[in-house]
């Protein structure tokens, strides 16, 4: 093995630390991917509270059930792979990062404004106030938005965040405790 001059070696690592900033810095997030990632969550938010909570009011059949909370995720993952294509064609680069974080809502703000929206939209139809719980999913969709733009904003002032990310195996559990979760509220709807 070469032995490397500690100083040639640390002008390595320090010019590769200034290429990761100017990469992070010009990384570009496609036009108008706040709002549709906001109404997708909004919607996939929505359809699973409409789903849920009227299967209490009309006795709505566990299909019905499935169907509006499947509609809802359809259209989320839709987006989210639209998203993440048009990412990767306007940057030329694949971030983890805006994968996890920003379109599937890991950083850990998403992920409370979705849930905390979820929560609150499901309570507002279960008394009957539909209006409310359509009002609370749009809100919960453009937090998750704003959320997904404050962790783009973190990185490009510190790249070395966007190492930091989930494992897939990791994104792989939250998507099985995010569907027990709803199969658990849907089986609670009937």
């Amino acid at each position: 093995m070469e032995n490397i001059e500690p100083a040639a070696a640390a002008a390595a690592l320090d010019a590769s630390d200034r290429a990761r900033s100017a990469i992070a810095r010009s990384v570009r997030v496609p036009r108008g991917h706040d709002v549709l990632i906001g109404a997708a969550v909004a919607v996939q938010i929505a359809t699973a509270v409409i789903g849920i909570a009227s299967a209490d009011d009309v006795g709505a059949s566990e299909g019905s059930v499935l169907g509006w909370v499947t509609a809802g995720t359809v259209v989320f993952l839709v987006v989210a792979l639209v998203e993440v294509m048009r990412f990767r064609q306007i940057n030329g680069v694949r971030l983890d990062g805006f994968t996890t974080r920003v379109v599937l809502g890991t950083d850990l703000w998403a992920s409370l404004s979705y849930g905390g929206a979820a929560v609150v939209a499901y309570i507002a139809a279960d008394r009957g106030l539909w209006w409310l719980a359509l009002l609370v999913s749009f809100a919960g969709g453009a937090a998750y938005a704003l959320c997904g733009r404050r962790w783009m904003r973190r990185y490009r002032e510190v790249p070395a965040r966007g190492r930091h990310t989930e494992s897939r195996v990791l994104v792989g559990l939250y998507v099985a405790v995010a569907i027990v979760a709803l199969g658990l509220l849907a089986a609670n709807a009937r």
